[in-house]
C-alpha cells in the first residue's frame, strides 16, 4: 500500500496509481507509483508553468504499458 499523503490518485486500466511531483538534483521530476508498488515510474518534467494534468499521466502510462508489450 502506498502511502497517500500529498500525491493525486488516478484509476488507470483498473489499476489505482497515485502521483507527485518532486525537485532534486536532475530538476522537476513527475513520479507515478501503482498502489501495489510494483509499477514506479519517473519522468522528467520540463517546463514548470505548465501544470502536470491526469491527462498527462493517462499518457506517460499508456507509454509505458505500449514499451513494455
Amino acid at each position: 500500500m502506498v502511502s497517500k499523503k500529498n500525491k493525486r490518485k488516478i484509476v488507470y486500466e483498473r489499476t489505482n496509481y497515485y502521483w507527485y511531483v518532486r525537485i532534486n538534483e536532475h530538476g522537476h521530476r513527475v513520479h507515478i507509483i501503482s498502489d501495489d508498488k510494483k509499477v514506479h515510474l519517473e519522468y522528467p518534467f520540463l517546463d514548470t508553468e505548465i501544470p502536470v494534468t491526469p491527462q498527462d499521466i493517462r499518457n506517460y502510462l499508456k507509454q509505458y504499458y505500449a514499451d513494455i508489450l
